[in-house]
């Protein structure tokens, strides 16, 4: 009953932050109009680089209606509680005006439309709150996260009728996604477990109640919480005209900052602090600018900062490879075909391989699909910093980050200090699954230089402490 309740609570505080304005009645909306004031039914899809939920060209149906100087709009009302389901979905629709306004997932709020002028409104989803800088109908809107002007992505608005939709098969969706899952899983046995079988369960049940590919995502958000393994995400592909768009506009990546904006340095008293936002891309170049920035300082220490940090690919062990001087093992990556050998430490055939030396992430999937596993290793690039380091990290340090932390952490170049990080240590490969679907399953696993499983446990700190105090507490720990 306790574990019951934990739940509810937990359910509730994921949906609390959908909204919280009045909901608009989806029921005999006719089609909206593309001039003036939105109002009526229509399709916005949103376009939006990355990989996961919300990531690629999702389409949702939206109600619209004029407000005194304005419009209004929202998802699906009482969408929340039936993908819910059972009694947490019986609370969500009970109370949905206060907690989820009419249990709709998107609201939709801006001023009237004036052509010729950008109108700002402000669009709530599940994933961000979003400013939506709206030109005309005939353009894309632009989205642009609410504390900073980067663009996050673009939406697209066009007239609809429900009874187009939904407009995928998406229980014929789950079988496929179900048989991607038992073929290429990182671990068959992880397949058999019962979380994974009451997640697929779950998302038959939601496939079978979306109207909509936001409802579907929402519903495999829902039935994935309980997931024991990480990076298993599923999402609709970019339209290939948006794609290009973000090109054009050198929007690398409107989830993240891009390397050439994610590395920023500052320096205080001798002791510098090298931020690292994201490890998105496949270049080492700016690491290693940092750190010849770094050695012109002369630093009596150095905090390496990657709070926050989501990971990306392989090019954080170029971190290392710039504090090491001489080879280190960083552990072994691995898949299902190489796992039972593993974990009985029989890595004599498997190839080494210098981390570093890989030049994509192609190259890097290639090598495991070649030889089923490999031992990393990083060899010392220059400059080398030989002075103390501490790394910061968060319950959001994920990913690639975690590696590079429990290796520096392991062989005594680092003291990590703040929280124990998200315990998410995957590697993933994308799968098309059909009606313009994919799927990115976890097919790669990693154990540390100590042979310790980093997903599902995360690095433990040396010292512990809170996210906000954690830099005090690097200052403090390099000038003791």
């Amino acid at each position: 009953m306790r574990s019951n309740i934990i739940r509810l609570v937990a359910c509730m505080n994921c949906l609390i932050v959908f909204g919280c304005v009045n909901p608009v009645p989806h029921k005999d909306q006719p089609p909206g109009a593309l001039e003036g004031v939105p109002s009526g039914l229509y399709a916005i899809t949103i376009h939006v680089r990355g990989i996961g939920p919300f990531c690629g060209s999702t389409t949702a149906l939206i109600a619209a209606e004029p407000t005194e100087g304005g419009f209004r709009a929202n998802s699906r009302p009482r969408a929340a509680g039936e993908l819910l389901g059972g009694l947490p979905g019986f609370y969500v629709n009970l109370i949905g005006d206060r907690k989820v306004p009419g249990g709709a997932f998107l609201h939709w709020h801006g001023p009237i439309p004036v052509a010729g002028h950008a109108t700002r409104g402000v669009l709530e989803t599940p994933r961000a709150t979003l400013h939506t800088d709206f030109y005309s109908y005939d353009q894309p809107i632009e989205l642009r996260l609410m504390d900073e002007e980067r663009l996050f992505g673009l939406m697209t608005i066009a007239p609809a009728s429900a009874s187009d939709f939904p407009g995928t098969d998406y229980p014929a969706l789950v079988d496929r996604i179900d048989a991607v899952l038992e073929a290429n899983l990182f671990d068959p046995a992880a397949y058999e477990t019962p979380e994974t079988q009451r997640f697929l369960q779950r998302l038959r049940s939601g496939s079978r109640k979306a109207r909509d590919d936001a409802e579907f995502v929402m519903a495999w958000m829902f039935a994935s919480r309980n997931l024991t393994f990480s990076h298993c995400y599923v999402g609709r592909k970019l339209d290939p005209e948006y794609e290009d768009r973000f090109a054009q506009m050198s929007s690398t990546s409107p989830l993240t900052a891009g390397m050439n904006e994610a590395i920023s340095i500052t320096d205080n008293e001798g002791i510098v602090t090298l931020r690292i936002a994201t490890f998105e891309g496949d270049s080492y170049n700016e690491i290693d600018k940092a750190f010849s920035d770094i050695i012109v300082r002369n630093p009596s220490g150095l905090i390496i900062d990657l709070r926050d940090n989501p990971g990306g690919t392989h090019i954080s062990a170029r971190v290392a490879a710039h504090l090491v001087e001489s080879s280190i093992d960083i552990g072994v990556f691995f898949d299902r075909r190489a796992r039972s050998r593993v974990f009985a430490h029989d890595l004599n055939d498997f190839p080494l391989v210098t981390v570093t030396s890989i030049s994509s992430e192609d190259e890097f999937n290639s090598l495991i699909q070649e030889h089923g596993a490999f031992v990393g290793t990083i060899e010392p690039v220059d400059p080398i910093y030989d002075g103390p380091v501490v790394v910061l990290v968060n319950g959001r340090t994920a990913s690639a980050c975690e590696p590079l932390a429990a290796g520096l952490q392991e062989i005594g170049r680092a003291t990590i200090i703040g929280e124990r990080t998200a315990a998410t240590m995957l590697l993933i490969t994308e799968h098309e699954i059909g009606e313009g679907w994919m799927l990115w399953v976890p097919t790669i696993d990693y154990l540390t230089g100590h042979g310790v499983r980093l997903d599902g446990r995360g690095v433990i700190p040396d010292i512990e402490t809170s996210s906000e105090q954690a830099f005090q507490a690097a200052r403090e720990f390099l000038e003791d």
